[in-house]
């Protein structure tokens, strides 16, 4: 029970500090720049997206704690596709769709969604 529970709160704090991370960036951007807040959105989270899969592969070769599934996930949903596309690429990371078939998934999914804010938004 106790092994579930430090599972559950990594994640939270892996999610909690990568959040942190990426609105830091965004107001930063913000302050600094005159670009289009979406563009921001989309450029710090693909940032802070990158960065977690290059670290959940530096982890995964050393077998520590990994980051979560579902917090990739998160910030891909959230904008940071651009970083996930890289981010595989790159580091060639859960790049087999036969074995990790949710983030192929969640890319086609947030890439309709953010087409659909496009469309909605200008």
């Amino acid at each position: 029970m106790a092994r579930i529970y430090r599972r559950h709160r990594y994640q939270f704090n892996a999610t909690i500090i990568s959040l942190a991370a990426a609105l830091l960036l965004f107001g930063l951007l913000y302050i600094i720049t005159d670009w289009n807040p979406y563009i921001l959105w989309v450029l710090s989270f693909s940032i802070v997206t990158f960065g977690l899969f290059g670290i959940d592969k530096s982890l995964s070769k050393t077998e520590r704690t990994r980051i979560p599934e579902s917090v990739l996930h998160l910030f891909t949903l959230l904008g940071g596709f651009p970083g996930q596309i890289l981010g595989r690429i790159i580091f060639h990371h859960k790049t087999n769709f036969k074995r990790h078939p949710s983030f192929t998934i969640v890319l086609v999914i947030s890439i309709v969604i953010q087409i659909a804010v496009i469309i909605l938004v200008f």
